[in-house]
Parts: C-alpha cells; sequence; structure tokens
C-alpha cells in the first residue's frame, strides 16, 4: 500500500498537526478494593469531564486508538514513554472536546454538518490537515490522488487498521473546523476602538528622558508595619482571583545516590581489559561493539577532519587488528577498533519512480524499458505516485547517501551515475536512477565501545539500607528530626499530578503519583529511581480551585505588608518640587535614562517593574512631578527632562495589531473560562 508509506514518510507533519489542534482548543488553545466491581468503582475513574465520570476502560481505549495512528503513521510498532504520556496527553484532550466542547458548542449553533465535512474531505477548498499530509511539500498544493489512494487502501484492508486512521482523520478534520469557528465567533467580540487606537499609536513613539527615584519596600522593617486578620481577610476576598490554584502537591524529601564503590571501579577495569582483548580480535567488529557497548554503534562512515581527538586520530592511522584505549574518563571506559572502510562520496543526485508493489509484472517491465534508455523523467510523471516526483520529474535532488534508510543506501553506495536500480519494500517498488555524485573520498566506520562504571547490586543494597535506616527513623521521631539526626539535605519540590519527574530525578514519575494518592503528613517507603534512592514526605496539599484562607495565610500577609508600605512611601513623596530635591530629603539616589517608553517593562539600574514605565508615560508634560508610582519593588518619582516624538505610527496599522492582540487574548479567556464551567477532574495520576 503505497499511500501507507507515505503516511509514514509524513506522520510527523499529522502528529504535529494534531498536536496543534489540541494546543489551540487549549491555548488560543491499590487499583482494587474488597468488595467492589471492576466497573462500578468510583476509583476506576480517570476523572470527570462536565459531570460526566470518565472510566479506566473508556479513556484506554482511547489511548489504544490514538496509539494504533501513530503505529500507522510512523511504522514503528513499540514506543517509548515519553511518546506514551503524548498519547496519554491527546488521548485525555481528545474526550474534553468531545464530551465538554462539542456539546456545547452545539448548544449554541456552532457544528459541522455531514455536508460540511465531505466538502472539507474533498471539496475545492479542502482543510489545512489535508493540505499539510496529502500536499506536494515543494508548491504546498493539496494532491487529491493522494487521498484517493489512501480510501482505495482502506476499502482493500482486511485488518481495519486503516479504517481506524480514516476515522481519527475526517475526525481531526472536523474538530479543527469547528474550533476554528468557535476562535471566529469570539474574534467578533474583541473590538478595538479608534480612539485606543490613536492613544497607542502615539504613546508608543514618544520616548522619555526621566529623572526618578525609588524608594523600596525592603527600606521600611517590616516590624514597624502591624496587619491583623481582619485586614488579611479583606485583601483575600477583594482578590480572590488571586489565589486560583490548579491541584498540586507539596514534599519534602532526601536522595540516597548509589554511586560506584572503589571494588566497582576495580571490577569495571577487569571487565573492560578483557572486552579489549575480544575486541582485538573479533572477525565482526560491528556485532561485538552493538552487543557489549551501553552506546548504539554508530553506523556512519566519517572522512579524515569529521572525527576529531585521539579517536579521530586513530581512526585514520590504526592498522587493521588496533584498539583504542581503554581509556577510563570520568565513569566511562573507551575502545575502539576500525570497523568499516569505504570509498564513497559526500552527495549524490538520485532521480526515483514509485510504484505499487502489484502486479509485479508492471514493475518488471517499467525497469526493462528504463534500462534500455526510456526517459525516466516522463515515466516518472506518468507513472510515480509520489506528488513530489509527478511534479518534479522524479529528481529528489542532492543529498548525503547516509541519511537514507538501510536498505536504500545499501543499494546507492554500489550504483555509478546513470545506473539504475529497484528497492522493494512491503508496499511499494522504488526504482532509482543516479544522476550525480560528487566528493569520492574514503571513509572509515568507527566501532566505539563504551562501557560504564556502575553501582554493583552490592553497593546498591548498602545504600538502600542507608535509605531504609532514615526511613524507619522518620516513621519513629518524625521526617525533620531524622533528617537533622543523620545531617543530611533536605530537598523541596511542588508536583502538579502529571509531572513526569520531580526535582530533575529520572523516571520519578512513581513519586509524583504517590503524593498525588497520599495524605498531608504521609511518609513514603524507600522509592528506587535509577541510582537514588528517596524517602519524601508531602507537607502540603493544594486543591483546585481558590485557595483557602489559611492556606494563603502567609502570601497574604506579604502582600498586604507591601500594600502598606507602599502606602507609607507613598505618603513621603507628596508634593516634592523636584526629583532631585526628594531623593535628598529620602536619602536615596537620583537615577536618569533617555530612552523611557510606554512599550518597556523595566525600571532602569531597578528591575522588571511595568508600572513605572505606565506611570512615566502617564505624566504628560516636561519638568513636572509624578504623582508616586507604586510598583512592585517599590515607590517611584518622576520627572521627564526631555520628550521626543518619532515619525507617527499608522492608526490602522496599530489597530489591526491591538485588534489580533484583543482577539487572542479574548480566545485564550474564553476558553479558560469554558474549562472552568465544566469542572474537569483530572485524576489519571491514579493509574499513569
Amino acid at each position: 500500500m503505497v499511500t501507507l508509506n507515505t503516511l509514514r514518510n509524513k506522520g510527523g507533519v499529522l502528529l504535529a498537526i494534531v498536536i496543534g489542534v489540541a494546543l489551540l482548543a487549549f491555548v488560543l488553545g491499590d487499583m482494587f478494593t474488597s468488595g467492589s466491581t471492576l466497573m462500578n468503582s468510583s476509583k476506576m475513574n480517570v476523572g470527570t469531564i462536565d459531570g460526566e465520570k470518565i472510566s479506566m476502560q473508556e479513556y484506554g481505549h482511547a489511548i489504544d486508538e490514538l496509539t494504533e495512528v501513530q503505529r500507522i503513521t510512523t511504522g514503528r510498532e513499540g514506543s517509548n514513554e515519553e511518546q506514551n504520556e503524548m498519547i496519554r496527553v491527546q488521548a485525555w484532550d481528545l474526550m474534553i472536546r468531545n464530551k465538554a466542547l462539542k456539546p456545547a458548542l452545539a448548544e449554541v449553533g456552532l457544528t459541522v454538518s455531514d455536508e460540511e465535512l465531505v466538502d472539507l474531505m474533498s471539496g475545492a477548498n479542502p482543510s489545512p490537515i489535508l493540505v499539510q499530509m496529502f500536499g506536494d511539500p515543494q508548491t504546498g498544493r493539496f494532491e487529491p490522488a493522494m487521498l484517493r489512494q489512501l480510501l482505495a487502501n482502506v476499502e482493500q484492508d482486511p485488518t481495519g487498521r486503516l479504517q481506524i486512521f480514516w476515522n481519527y482523520l475526517q475526525g481531526e478534520v472536523a474538530d479543527q473546523s469547528l474550533i476554528f469557528k468557535f476562535k471566529t465567533l469570539v474574534d467578533k467580540a474583541a473590538y478595538v476602538t479608534g480612539f485606543e487606537a490613536e492613544r497607542m499609536a502615539a504613546l508608543e513613539g514618544e520616548t522619555y528622558g526621566v529623572d526618578y527615584l525609588v524608594s523600596r519596600y525592603e527600606s521600611v522593617p517590616d516590624s514597624t508595619v502591624t496587619v491583623n486578620d481582619a485586614a488579611l481577610r479583606k485583601y483575600y476576598d477583594t482578590h480572590r482571583g488571586m489565589f486560583r490554584q490548579q491541584d498540586s502537591r507539596e514534599i519534602e524529601y532526601v536522595t540516597f545516590e548509589a554511586l560506584p564503590s572503589q571494588e566497582d571501579y576495580a571490577a569495571a577495569e577487569k571487565n573492560v581489559r578483557e572486552m579489549a582483548d575480544g575486541l582485538r580480535t573479533t572477525g565482526n567488529v560491528r556485532q561485538f561493539v552493538s552487543m557489549n557497548s551501553h552506546n548504539p554503534f554508530d553506523v556512519r562512515y566519517y572522512k579524515a577532519g569529521e572525527l576529531t581527538g585521539e579517536l579521530g586520530a586513530f581512526a585514520f592511522g590504526a592498522g587493521a587488528d588496533e584498539v583504542y584505549g581503554p581509556v577510563l574518563s570520568g565513569d566511562q571506559w573507551t575502545m575502539a577498533r576500525v570497523a568499516d572502510v569505504q570509498t564513497m562520496p559526500d552527495s549524490v543526485r538520485l532521480s526515483s519512480i514509485v510504484i505499487p508493489a502489484e502486479p509485479k509484472a508492471f514493475a518488471d517491465s517499467l525497469l526493462n524499458a528504463l534500462q534500455r534508455g526510456a526517459d525516466f523523467a516522463a515515466a516518472a510523471r506518468a507513472h510515480s505516485v509520489e506528488a513530489q516526483q509527478v511534479d518534479g520529474d522524479g529528481d529528489l535532488g542532492m543529498m548525503d547517501p547516509q541519511v537514507l534508510a538501510p536498505q536504500f543506501a545499501d543499494v546507492v553506495k554500489e550504483m555509478n551515475v546513470g545506473d539504475i536500480r529497484t528497492v522493494t519494500t512491503p508496499e511499494a517498488i522504488c526504482i532509482l536512477k543516479m544522476t550525480d555524485r560528487k566528493g569520492m573520498a574514503r571513509r572509515v566506520q568507527l566501532g566505539v565501545l563504551n562501557y560504564n562504571v556502575e553501582a554493583s547490586e552490592q553497593t546498591r543494597n548498602q545504600v538502600y539500607g542507608e535509605a531504609n535506616k532514615f526511613a524507619t527513623a522518620a516513621a519513629a521521631g518524625g521526617f525533620e528530626k531524622a533528617v537533622n539526626d543523620a545531617a543530611l539535605a533536605k530537598r523541596v519540590a511542588t508536583i502538579s499530578s502529571n509531572d513526569r519527574t520531580v526535582g530533575g530525578i529520572q523516571q520519578s514519575r512513581e513519586l509524583a503519583r504517590w503524593a498525588f494518592n497520599g495524605e498531608q503528613g504521609e511518609l513514603s517507603d524507600v522509592k528506587e529511581f535509577g541510582n537514588y534512592f528517596v524517602v519524601a514526605t508531602i507537607t502540603g496539599v493544594r486543591e483546585k480551585g481558590i485557595a483557602p484562607f489559611e492556606q494563603v495565610k502567609e502570601d497574604l500577609k506579604t502582600l498586604v505588608v507591601r500594600e502598606k508600605k507602599g502606602e507609607m512611601l507613598a505618603a513621603k513623596m507628596k508634593g516634592a518640587a523636584s526629583v532631585a530635591a526628594l531623593a535628598s530629603t529620602l536619602g536615596v539616589d537620583t537615577l536618569h535614562n533617555d530612552d523611557i517608553n510606554f512599550g518597556g517593562f523595566m525600571a532602569p539600574e531597578v528591575g522588571f517593574d511595568p508600572a513605572f514605565t505606565g506611570g512615566v508615560s502617564g505624566i504628560g508634560k516636561t519638568g513636572v512631578v509624578s504623582k508616586p508610582i507604586v510598583g512592585r519593588i517599590g515607590v517611584y518619582a518622576a520627572q521627564i527632562t526631555d520628550q521626543r516624538k518619532a515619525a507617527p505610527m499608522d492608526v490602522a496599522v496599530e489597530k489591526a495589531r491591538l485588534a489580533a492582540e484583543a482577539q487572542q487574548s479574548a480566545f485564550m479567556a474564553a476558553y479558560e473560562a469554558f474549562l472552568d464551567l465544566c469542572d474537569i477532574q483530572d485524576t489519571r495520576y491514579r493509574f499513569y
């Protein structure tokens, strides 16, 4: 199936589109208990979307379908944890779309009808997703023939796998169109007046020279400011939106790292010396390195100058059986031997014709005709199913032959200019013709064997014993006391429910899951992550929504104290005749800058403080001392000494820019508000 091969070639594009649609929506966009049944227990739910409980089975089915889509588009059966996590995120986002967004939009009349979907899939203006998937990469033009080939393959596929992909593709096309409709609706509500545009155009065209000072908050001792619970409660009630939070957990933890002992280093060196003897005598360097090295075998061939340092010098000066090293650097031993030497071109120019694998008789007939002198370019235009070859006479351009897939590279390296060869894959037959090659040079394939010195099982058991001793002490006398008694370095972390790592510790997802499944004050057992053994305790539980008053009381105290300090400092600045005189009275320095603009965010020589540039722009006249400008770092007084106006900005252009920003912000705000109303409870951490 030729189109299946095309899907694999362009799978990365599709996955990027899929992720983009999900992001558009968002940014633009112990398992069993006694007596519970498998499907009815609330513990088998991975979350709630708009009041509907999502079962583990339903979520798992969505993951399975997306996994199948990935297999089809990449041609790979397996996947790593990062790819699995991406699929889980996509599955959850897809369920939010299907169970919350689409029903909500349908209520206000926003849908994609069957007729619209047909038009998006096969009409004059196809979906951007299809243009990306089935378009000529050089011209960007949609190629309907490629889509028709996919449909033909869907009908002929007895496994049903392509049907899953086709259903998914239609869903993504429809959803992207629906989200665009949603955004267009919100965009119409975002309006910028002519006055706003004129004022912003004027402000952005003005630059000021300014004398200014700052009286920092830390200049007022905290002890001189008193606040009571009533003041804190008033601030909390007035600014509740500031304390909106997502689910998180705060933990404290200690780590015990299993580092190699002297005995481990000695044992590793013994093994390495034996490997060096084996590498020297082996008849298959590539196989030996692949079986023994901690790093993958590098299949690339290098010419002189491309490998540097000692390995580079060795590669082009070593005898047939000579071995480099072993050399120890840090915790890694390195040795090497030349695996192969070939004379290869730096680049080749190829033309290709891709045709279905069946009927094979047609492929044989076409190959014979080409080898007898038939016009290759005309044959490509007439018979190749790949769009870039139809329009480009089959010419693939100059390329490094080593970037080709192995089955193609093995054929190409044996070809001379003018030669025609075939490469057969399960889905297609590719006829290749070499039209040019450049830079023939001697190249070396170097078998580099890396062997890491690692902690032995005995060493790891000793470290585990230390961690377990600490955990026992913490359980008996408390985590803090155990840390102090053992003179250990305590670490802290704030964890979100879907964090994959904690504190930079690789593969520590289980620590995050434990924290979200536990309760405040709970102590973990010893958890093992690679070379680290971890013992942790939960010190804080923050639930989604507005944080309770008591939980943010200390934060409130800081904010209210700063607010009162601002009032105190501002009171001292009123009625000043000049910034210089006020600076003398307050005992602070007078600062000056000639490049203050409304669009800036910095108070020069002070720090990030947008209130400063806003306050300066509002003064209006040269020589006038501003009202006190209360910022995030302190309270400012400013005086314009010079005012310069650039060429007037185009008000229409400024209005268009402001409108685009307003539309972006409005859509983000609308979607965030929608998510809040849906009351999405994500408890996937119970399982993943």
